[in-house]
């Protein structure tokens, strides 16, 4: 797609990894936005999951699981499968996002607990389940490495927190001659970036090539504004905009009004 006449078209930079840009790609052919796929994570599975599987297979033990994201929902279920474990039907769920809570719902015929609105940690754990959780087991699902806010908060109303780490999460540099050749006839520039590890790790690393550019990026929380807004390249952005959806339609219609 890189190939096209970009002239009077608008550039979309994906920080996601590859495979979330699939369905993206189709849905965006025809319009006036290049896509662009510059991933900033990448996202693959443990050398070893001796440890993950030993937890898994006894759930028994815990009375509530939260699912970080939805590649905590892919990797649970392929270990899960690999093992034939099922689920007890005693144990309560949760997670961060409505596309988290979409997975395991299709996935298992469960009731899944997540935030209206505001998709985070903070908010989730102002759920009424989370009231009471004394001496609760409570396991969370995520990949290797990330913040620590969740589990301190639990462990704060006594409850007692293990990590299920079932994936790793890469983080990868942009190619900054490739983008920049790329994006040398559009009249705008966007940048999707939709994980608060990937906006740390723009700002650490990949900044300074914006300075020649009006950039504005569109994001999925306000905790990725901040940090985007922050950091020391924040004053050559042109704006940030924070949406919680991010599929083709929607982002059509961020870059149209903007």
């Amino acid at each position: 797609m890189s190939k096209n006449k970009t002239k009077n078209k608008t550039a979309l930079v994906s920080t996601r990894p590859y495979e979330k840009n699939i369905a993206l790609f189709k849905e965006l052919e025809g319009t006036n936005i290049l896509l662009l796929n510059h991933p900033l994570t990448e996202i693959k599975p443990l050398e070893n999951y001796t440890k993950f599987d030993s937890i898994i297979s006894n759930l028994e033990n815990y009375q509530h699981i939260i699912f970080i994201s939805t590649n905590a929902v892919q990797f649970f279920v392929e270990r899960l499968n690999n093992l034939t474990i099922k689920l007890p039907s005693t144990i309560t769920f949760s997670c961060i996002g409505p596309m988290t809570k979409d997975a395991l719902e299709n996935e298992f015929d469960i009731n899944v607990h997540c935030p209206k609105e505001n998709y985070d940690s903070e908010n989730l754990i102002k759920n009424k389940i989370f009231d009471y959780l004394q001496d609760k087991k409570i396991l969370i699902i995520r990949g290797t490495g990330g913040r620590e806010t969740l589990k301190s908060s639990l462990e704060e109303k006594g409850a007692k927190v293990d990590y299920g780490e079932c994936y790793i999460r890469k983080y990868l540099p942009i190619e900054q001659k490739k983008l920049t050749q790329e994006i040398k006839e559009c009249t705008s520039i966007f940048i999707l970036i939709s994980s608060y590890g990937s906006a740390s790790n723009f700002n650490e690393n990949h900044g300074s090539w914006i300075e020649d550019y009006k950039t504005k990026f569109i994001v999925n929380h306000r905790n990725i504004a901040s940090l985007l807004k922050g950091g020391y390249y924040g004053s050559h952005l042109d704006e940030v905009i924070v949406t919680d959806n991010l599929c083709a339609q929607s982002l059509l219609d961020i870059i149209k009004i903007y």
